[in-house]
């Protein structure tokens, strides 16, 4: 007979029903129970290590056998239940010349199961193919692997388990544990889905001030999550008393099992450092979302000059007819990295052709600027007609405005920004958000401190770095 899976929920076979006579025939009674005096009680804390003693009680039939699977696999033997219903739990051992035996009884008016019949030796020799290793178990007992470090590999984590329990672990198995682990740590990603209005509401209220949008669509009458906006107070404020008045807008996609796209606005904050200001999380990138989000953005950081503001980005796909609808008279930079890329896959490839369109990039004056495209136009005349209907004033400094204090001409901040909450974007929703809310806060705090304690002056360090370099020059 092949061992019972110890987590499956399927019907029983012929073999395990159990009539009424049978029932009267072993039903724990009162006189039986004064048999054992002062029976021993099973301590839940040692459910992956447990010492059975004849006449033993156990709180529930699931904490019986859970320390039956844990004894299989401490003692690398096949275990397998017999008889598994309401009232008796019977086990053996898979060999069937072992003695090896365990009876567990219900106890009248009672969940508790008692051990009844025990036969602690066996006589068949320890197997490393133990069948007793379901990934349930692995994952309730290593859980704490993952709780430090959730993206911890599956194949260390399989050799770990296999050096611990000396056991045979598949890689399936692994990774189905490191699945479940997570999922019991972070919570289902569906459960999460039904709090988070609940979610937004508490943000609201712990955190005055900040401006926080969640959207719904009805689809058959049921209400789907559609976007969440989320602009903090003290982000808000930071950044209209500090920080330029340059944006960067990007977009990354999210690795949790339904998608979805990660829209973010950073700042530079005096210091030349990222600042991030709002966050959204959408169904898909395309300029119905953009132009969503950028309009909430703008209320919320209430510009009433767009002209005065300048925004990069990496033309994203809806982006360029979004901020055409909510900042028409903005400036609008593209990051010549991946102008670059373009430029390199329209056919003009080599470090001539990258060498002179950085020139041009870099160039500071608008005289400077035509000599830079008189050369490219030298090494191609169809590589400087490709940049006619690119504005110069969207990746050149030369022709650059002069209100954001800022020759900015990548979009670093929201691609160091992305890098930093990595190991968030594979998450549930409401455990990603409250992971990017720990690091916004964490941050800000830190570099305040870091601010008050080593700072000294007016001048910001890499402000006074680069103007040093600058007068040597």
């Amino acid at each position: 007979m092949a061992p019972f899976d110890l987590n499956s929920d399927e019907e029983y076979s012929e073999d395990d029903v159990v009539n009424e006579y049978e029932i009267e025939e072993h039903r724990v009674s009162e006189d039986d129970d004064d048999e054992v005096s002062n029976p021993p009680v099973f301590n839940s804390s040692m459910v992956y290590d447990p010492n059975f003693v004849l006449g033993m009680k156990f709180g529930t039939k699931a904490e019986f056998r859970k320390a039956v699977q844990s004894h299989a696999i401490s003692t690398k033997r096949n275990l397998k239940f017999v008889k598994n219903d309401k009232i008796r739990v019977y086990v053996r051992c898979n060999e069937s010349d072992c003695s090896w035996r365990m009876n567990a009884l219900k106890m009248p008016k009672e969940d508790t199961f008692q051990l009844r019949e025990y036969n602690p030796n066996h006589s068949c020799p320890p197997t490393f193919h133990v069948k007793n290793v379901k990934t349930g178990w692995l994952s309730e007992r290593y859980a704490h692997k993952f709780q430090s470090d959730p993206n911890r590999h599956v194949k260390g984590f399989r050799l770990d388990v296999i050096n611990d329990i000396r056991c045979h672990v598949s890689k399936d198995q692994a990774y189905r544990a490191k699945v479940k682990a997570l999922k019991m740590l972070e919570g289902s990603p569906d459960a999460q889905y039904c709090k988070l209005w609940a979610y937004v509401e508490e943000l609201r209220n712990s955190n005055p001030g900040s401006t926080i949008m969640l959207g719904s669509d009805n689809e058959n009458g049921e209400i789907r999550f559609s976007r969440l906006y989320v602009c903090f107070d003290a982000l808000k404020k930071g950044f209209l008393l500090g920080c330029r008045r340059i944006i960067g807008v990007d977009g990354c996609h999210l690795k949790g099992p339904y998608g979805g796209v990660l829209l973010t606005v950073v700042g530079t904050d005096p210091n030349n450092n990222l600042y991030p200001i709002a966050y959204a999380i959408v169904c898909k990138e395309m300029r119905e979302t953009w132009e969503w989000f950028l309009t909430a953005l703008k209320l919320d950081l209430e510009i009433v000059r767009p002209h005065e503001y300048t925004f990069m980005s990496d033309k994203q796909k809806g982006l360029i007819q979004a901020f055409e609808e909510a900042f028409p008279d903005s400036e609008h930079r593209f990051c010549v990295r991946h102008l670059h890329n373009n430029f390199k896959n329209a056919g003009f490839r080599g470090i001539s052709f990258k060498n002179a369109l950085w020139k041009a990039a870099r160039a500071t004056t608008e005289g400077e600027f035509a000599d830079r495209m008189k050369e490219m136009r030298q090494l191609s005349e169809n590589a400087a007609n490709w940049f006619d209907d690119k504005p110069p004033n969207q990746w050149s400094r030369s022709h650059f405005s002069e209100h954001n204090k800022c020759d900015m001409l990548l979009n670093n901040v929201c691609e160091s920004f992305n890098s930093c909450i990595l190991d968030a974007r594979d998450k549930p929703i409401i455990t990603m958000s409250e992971w990017i809310r720990e690091f916004l806060m964490k941050r800000l705090q830190e570099n305040r401190d870091k601010a008050q304690s080593r700072w000294k002056g007016r001048l910001c360090p890499k402000i006074k770095k680069f103007l040093k370099k600058t007068r040597r020059k």
